[in-house]
């Protein structure tokens, strides 16, 4: 019943890992259809959540809408004004309710800091050097460089804006609060993918 949460450098390659290694284990695979499961909860559909984080100091929302289609959540659900304060609260809670669930990957949105402390939690920091992450998004996605260059930059500053909303410090790549962090310059995808596994069958 482990639960693996997966933080990372945007454009390190862990949305690709954390979905391999959900496959390999069989576990719930949560990235995007997690902002999906928080507008179920309170009753709202994802362009709502958009209008919020439309709101400073979040960015999120230019980040969202290239992502998640809001055809993706039905339509015609009740629809309620959604501040900043409860969305969050909804994230921690969906994500307490995944725990409890257990056999689950889950990328960002906070879950390191949302299950600190929590038993058979596993927390990976994925990370990587710029140079890493830019041919990283030109390969896996056809992105030129500049592109590559505007999408890192970002996501950088969406990240360290979000995470404010679960974490006060500074350094949200201190690796003291993760059970283990990976070095994408140095790790391949594959070596990656069985440190992660092995230290899951150490937790069973």
């Amino acid at each position: 019943m482990a639960v693996i949460t997966i933080s990372r450098h945007f454009g390190a390659g862990a949305t690709t890992l954390g979905s391999r290694i959900a496959k390999r284990l069989g576990y719930k695979y949560l990235n995007d259809e997690l902002i999906k499961e928080v507008a179920k909860h309170v009753g709202v559909s994802v362009k709502d959540i958009s209008n919020v984080e439309r709101r400073k100091p979040s960015k999120l929302v230019k980040f969202l809408e290239k992502i998640i289609s809001t055809d993706a959540i039905e339509r015609g659900r009740r629809r309620k004004q959604l501040d900043m304060d409860e969305y969050v609260k909804a994230i921690k809670e969906v994500i307490l309710k995944l725990y409890e669930e257990g056999n689950v990957v889950i990328i960002g949105r906070g879950s390191n800091y949302i299950l600190q402390g929590k038993e058979d939690v596993i927390h990976v920091l994925v990370v990587a050097s710029k140079r890493r992450r830019l041919h990283f998004l030109m390969d896996t996605y056809g992105l030129t460089k500049s592109q590559a260059e505007r999408a890192i930059q970002r996501a950088d500053v969406i990240r360290s804006e979000f995470l404010y909303y679960f974490s006060n410090r500074e350094n949200h790549d201190n690796p003291l609060i993760y059970t283990l962090c990976i070095n994408m310059d140095y790790v391949t995808m594959e070596q990656a993918e069985d440190i992660i596994i092995k230290l899951v069958q150490r937790t069973e």
